[in-house]
């Protein structure tokens, strides 16, 4: 197997994935693939599977004796297309990995991302979240550091989000995940459907309208029923609390590519406050202004000036 080139291997692989092998390659393929992971560990179901599959055939079939060979090699050949298609998406992963989407939500933006699949993923002020570009294979798997709303899309992958403290695994539902590094309790709060929340060891099972506090201090979890989780901040684009106006147009600056300058006095004021997510940057100058009283001018450079 390893006198071929990597060009031969290549085409025998790409033969292999669209099923145009022969059996001669399919079968060198198989010897490779064995030697490969001869030590690789294997998954921890990989017995219960094969003794799930021999059962069945065996309760379907109920062998006579000289039926015996018949049923191992079916059994052997059911065993090879379950493990066969982990293989096949671990190969495809290895020779041609997916290329990974790194998404960051500014400090005060409320930011809206539609994944490969069409779910929907809401990022609140700081979260960045990791996907990749397209999902591959028999699970949809995205990472998260700090808060998001996901609306998934049923489909017959199960999807997973992993953060710091939570792993959180669903078929279609719509749910709140506050997880991050730098917080010491993480929660999942659940609008709709049901979810598996992991912490840890532990896994509980959650429902609409409940939510999941995970506290990593004393290694707790608790459960709680509410009446809705709080999703209003979905429908904003920028949510300000009770933050310095420089901090304002700052954040109005990165989301608009646009230059504001200002005096040091109205630079200090204090704000709070939220902006539509169908607000224009006209909109958001004009409920400073009038809140302030002041006048806002914009040239044709994207330079406004605050007085």
């Amino acid at each position: 197997m390893f006198w071929m080139n990597i060009s031969q291997f290549r085409k025998l692989v790409d033969n292999y994935l669209a099923g145009n092998a022969s059996r001669k390659e399919a079968a060198l393929l198989q010897q490779w693939l064995d030697e490969a992971w001869r030590d690789k560990q294997l998954p921890e179901d990989t017995e219960v599977q094969r003794l799930l599959v021999l059962d069945e055939l065996r309760q379907a079939i109920r062998p006579k004796s000289y039926r015996m060979h018949w049923i191992n090699a079916a059994a052997a050949s059911v065993l090879l297309l379950v493990t066969a298609g982990r293989y096949r998406f671990e190969l495809q992963d290895w020779l041609d990995p997916v290329p990974m989407q790194t998404v960051t939500a500014f400090k005060c933006q409320v930011r809206k991302v539609m994944l490969p699949d069409s779910s929907l993923v809401v990022l609140n002020g700081g979260t960045t979240m990791k996907y990749p570009k397209f999902f591959r294979g028999p699970k949809r798997e995205v990472d998260i550091n700090v808060e998001a709303f996901f609306d998934v899309k049923p489909e017959l992958q199960p999807f997973s989000i992993k953060g710091p403290h939570l792993q959180v695994k669903v078929l279609g539902t719509s749910f709140v995940v506050t997880d991050s590094a730098g917080i010491p309790t993480a929660k999942v709060s659940v609008k709709s459907g049901r979810v598996a929340v992991t912490a840890e060891t532990v896994t509980r099972q959650l429902g609409a309208n409940e939510e999941l506090v995970f506290d990593q201090a004393q290694q707790q979890i608790r459960i709680y029923t509410q009446q809705e989780p709080n999703t209003a901040w979905t429908n904003k684009k920028l949510m300000f609390n009770e933050s310095l106006l420089s901090v304002v147009f700052g954040e109005i600056e990165k989301m608009y590519g646009v230059k504001i300058s200002c005096s040091a006095a109205t630079a200090s004021a204090w704000f709070a406050g939220a902006f539509e997510e169908t607000g224009s940057l006209d909109d958001i100058r004009k409920v400073i202004a009038l809140s302030y009283r002041l006048s806002i001018h914009k040239n044709g450079n994207n330079n406004i000036l605050i007085k």
